[in-house]
């Protein structure tokens, strides 16, 4: 199962247990499942027909609200064993034979915490029903890929529509019917039903749907169009693509889930434009990195950040260089503000759990693959990925192979590469030691130390030397923890600044990072002070605390006046915020006055370096408000709201970093 890597959908989604699929066997178990569902009571029967072969047991795992009415071997009855969370059928041998299920059950109906937690289980409700392959609704342990066959059947005001490729569907007076397929190795199937509105586009030989709820139906061509194009895009990139159909599903439920050849979308983020841009290309290249090739898990998890990188950050690359450029800065900021012992190698990650999982898993091995680009070119890059996916096309694969593929197109050994970006935590940490202007005869000599204490990095670094003639463009190699480079220019040189474009993924110095949201949100010993005597005030606090957290709040009574040690969060009201600002010895910065605005949340740093995050409110209501968009900041230095909206936003100004130096006076 794969997932929105970005914005408000990547914030909504909690992840799901990942299919830990070993390499795909040459003979996955065949399932034949029929499905009866009413998605008005949730009601469902299920008959699963599976053959197994060279085994003497059968173990799965079933949904809690299913029972087994009845199950039978070869036509015989028998019976499952309850051992720990599974059931064990025993075989009479390990030849073939065939197991018939029969299961009766209520679908959970959806609930608050149900929507809090983006709806991690099988729900169902009169506007939609959802069963996610991962929830056990057949008999299946999970550790397998399996071919199936699925005919579901739900009244005829419903449509319901599955993972898989559909191969027939009628409908009726009574009822609607539909059958999926997947002959591939492929997840436990996912289903779907509701009162969907269907509309169909043909693209190069695919089959592509919207199946939305009647308000959106307006937006159905808008999403076709843009899935063919993706769709078209990756083709001519990777390969082709995978499956036989795209479905685009909107959701009851505040998610944004991604499966083999559909996406699960909820409906009041459908209408958003970024959902039907990068968002949406994003689930659509899923189908390549994640479901076409499935992640060997044991050895991390590539495929968010190849997904990131080939979607997310391409969509940026083309509005060009300066847009390319400040999700690197933005990436890398992301990191700064990553806690050191929060921090962990690349090879560890293996699906997003929190914020500090996406740092490493989606952006670092994003601009990971964006250095790899620059080592070998674009040319062996794009041919290392042709080549990747017609090597492991229907298999899981893991970091080794995709090293492979790219040594292969590169011609020379990437190891070193691979080493030292995957399995070391931490970044390289730059600054600039001497540096000397020598006046020659025909010319000058400049002369500068590069200094790198984390040793053991090898890296090629980009420089921008500026002369009263011009701009000169050089890339120098590091390995060492001082490096002496030298130029020789015919023209004065003005200034010199190193990593320019910030192609480098490295740690950023304080005075490089302005403070973010995330610098609070992501730490783990944050004072929270709740700056309000309000009971309701404090209650709205206090929930709008856990959203922005990303461990659990810790809440405090400080003296603001007094020493603070730590990064702090002051939630208060409009009312209290200027004595409380004097208090901390801090000012309201002038990008306030810029908009009128009912919220803002807006980050400075103490006296002693410790980050502070403001936030404040007329009263409880305006502050409840931002309970919903306020999390989807976190990358911003301020956020101004008027009736829950952004009214303005944006990130501290700084002066050039520590890797630039200014020559023109020497």
């Amino acid at each position: 199962m794969s997932r929105f890597a970005q914005g408000f959908v990547a914030a909504l989604l909690c992840l799901a247990s990942p299919v830990l699929f070993a390499q795909a066997a040459s003979q996955p178990v065949q399932h034949a499942i029929e499905v009866r569902l009413t998605p008005s009571s949730g009601e469902v029967q299920i008959k699963d027909s599976l053959v197994v072969t060279e085994r003497d047991h059968y173990r799965f795992r079933l949904a809690s609200w299913l029972v087994i009415e009845s199950l039978a071997i070869d036509g015989m009855p028998a019976s499952a064993l309850r051992q720990d969370y599974d059931y064990v059928v025993r075989l009479p041998d390990a030849s073939r034979h065939r197991l018939d299920f029969v299961l009766r059950g209520v679908v959970p109906p959806r609930n608050d915490a149900q929507q809090a937690s983006a709806a991690m289980l099988s729900s169902s409700g009169s506007d939609g029903v959802y069963l996610p392959g991962y929830d056990a609704w057949i008999p299946h342990d999970g550790s397998e890929p399996i071919a199936y066959r699925l005919q579901v059947e739900v009244p005829a005001a419903q449509r319901a529509v599955a993972s898989g490729r559909l191969v027939h569907e009628q409908s009726g007076e009574q009822s609607y019917q539909a059958v999926f397929e997947a002959t591939q190795p492929a997840e436990a199937p996912s289903l779907f039903a509701g009162p969907y509105q269907v509309r169909e586009r043909r693209s190069n030989g695919l089959r592509l749907r919207t199946y939305f709820h009647a308000e959106l139906e307006g937006l159905a061509e808008i999403y076709l169009d843009a899935a063919a194009g993706y769709i078209q895009r990756y083709d001519q990139a990777v390969g082709a693509y995978p499956y036989a159909d795209f479905h685009i599903i909107s959701a009851p439920l505040p998610v944004g889930l991604g499966f083999p050849n559909l996406t699960y979308v909820g409906r009041a983020v459908i209408p958003l434009p970024f959902m039907r841009g990068r968002s949406l290309a994003h689930e659509v290249l899923h189908n390549w990195w994640g479901n076409g090739v499935a992640v060997d898990y044991a050895n991390g998890n590539w495929a968010e950040g190849l997904t990131t990188f080939m979607a997310d950050y391409a969509l940026e690359r083309d509005q060009g260089p300066e847009a390319a450029r400040s999700m690197r800065l933005k990436w890398l900021r992301d990191y700064a503000a990553l806690p050191a012992g929060r921090d962990q190698p690349v090879r560890a990650f293996k699906s997003k759990q929190h914020q500090a999982s996406q740092v490493i898993g989606y952006n670092k091995v994003a601009f990971i693959f964006h250095m790899l680009t620059l080592e070998i070119g674009q040319s062996a890059f794009d041919q290392g990925l042709r080549d990747f996916w017609a090597q492991n096309k229907y298999k899981a694969a893991g970091w080794r192979e995709l090293q492979q593929a790219f040594e292969q197109s590169a011609g020379r050994d990437l190891g070193w590469f691979f080493v030292q970006w995957l399995d070391r935590r931490g970044a390289p940490r730059l600054s600039l030691g001497a540096h000397r202007v020598e006046q020659l005869e025909d010319g000058f000599r400049l002369s500068v130390e590069i200094l790198q204490p984390v040793s053991g990095y090898r890296f090629k670094l980009p420089v921008s030397l500026q002369t009263a003639n011009g701009i000169e463009r050089h890339e120098i190699s590091l390995s060492e923890t001082m490096t002496r480079v030298e130029w020789t220019t015919s023209a004065k040189p003005r200034s010199l600044h190193f990593d320019p474009d910030s192609d480098v993924f490295r740690l950023l110095q304080p005075n490089e990072a302005p403070p973010i949201l995330r610098d609070i949100t992501l730490g783990a010993k944050v004072a929270i002070v709740i700056g309000s005597d309000d009971a309701e005030f404090i209650s709205v606090a206090r929930g709008l605390a856990g959203r922005l957290m990303d461990v659990a709040p810790r809440f405090e009574q400080l003296r603001l006046a007094g020493a603070i040690d730590r990064p702090l969060m002051l939630m208060t009201t409009t009312d209290n915020l200027a004595e409380q600002l004097v208090q901390l010895g801090l000012q309201r910065p002038a990008e306030l006055n810029k908009s009128a605005w009912t919220a803002a949340a807006w980050t400075a740093r103490l006296a002693n370096g410790n980050p502070v995050l403001i936030i404040s409110a007329d009263d409880a209501a305006t502050l409840q408000t931002l309970l919903r968009p306020l999390p989807h900041y976190g990358g911003q230095s301020y956020v101004l709201f008027a009736a829950g909206r952004a009214v303005g936003k944006g990130i501290w100004p700084l002066r050039r970093g520590p890797l630039f130096l200014d020559l023109s006076g020497g």
